[in-house]
């Protein structure tokens, strides 16, 4: 009888344990691995005139331990023309090497590569302001 007493008050403890515990997760913080961020990274190139969005998290990036990935947009009242100038003069004085470069009607892409790090920049004009995307991946297979 001693024993089922025993038994019901160590279940009634766990219970009460994993309540309490249920309650203060629910209180914590939230994991930052699951928030979006936006960091630049320092050797994007952003021509003066545009402005990051993230407000409907449009841009965000991650770095960890060398890895990077990011997606970062931009908008302004800057031409696509001086925008994409601006950035095929600066690039490469943050060691970037050009490997693609078209304009059609539509659009503006131009590729730049810099050991295992890509970024592709594509710029477009609607609406009365241009939009600048950057897209910076890690490519291991590049080493």
């Amino acid at each position: 009888m001693h024993g089922s007493i025993a038994c019901r008050a160590a279940m009634a403890s766990a219970a009460l344990f994993a309540c309490a515990f249920g309650l203060g997760a629910c209180a914590a913080e939230p994991d930052d691995s699951t928030t979006v961020q936006a960091m630049q990274f320092q050797d994007v190139v952003v021509p003066n005139g545009l402005r990051i969005r993230e407000g409907q998290h449009q841009s965000y990036s991650r770095e960890e331990a060398g890895w990077r990935h990011g997606r970062f947009e931009y908008t302004g009242q800057l031409e696509v023309a001086t925008a994409a100038n601006y950035v095929r003069e600066r690039m490469p004085q943050h060691g970037w090497t050009k490997a693609q470069d078209e304009a059609n009607a539509e659009a503006t892409k131009l590729r730049f590569d810099r050991g295992i790090y890509r970024a592709e920049y594509t710029f477009l004009r609607s609406e009365g302001a241009t939009t600048m995307v950057v897209d910076y991946t890690t490519d291991y297979a590049r080493r």
